[in-house]
């Protein structure tokens, strides 16, 4: 989300509808240093999955090259963590 465009409901909404139209567990892929995009998904029901989970995520789900995984987090909605104690 664009900076000018943020604390307006717009991602909020969003994830509401993704919430909708599934019924599967939300996984979201992030860079670590985006502080902004980790607060926002935690005041949401996410919560960051421990390293080792995160590489089998991003390897399962996502295709990405090695520098951005060493570089990124994945968040797992609250109660539907990937792995039980996968917390970090």
């Amino acid at each position: 989300m664009r900076t000018a465009w943020q604390r307006r409901g717009i991602g909020q909404a969003l994830l509401a509808q993704a919430r909708k139209q599934t019924r599967l567990p939300l996984l979201v892929g992030t860079w670590a240093a985006a502080s902004w995009a980790i607060a926002f998904y935690r005041r949401h029901g996410f919560e960051v999955v421990a390293a080792r989970e995160k590489d089998r995520l991003l390897a399962r789900y996502w295709t990405v090259p090695p520098r951005q995984v060493a570089n990124s987090v994945v968040l797992a909605e609250v109660g539907n963590l990937a792995t039980p104690g996968a917390r970090q």
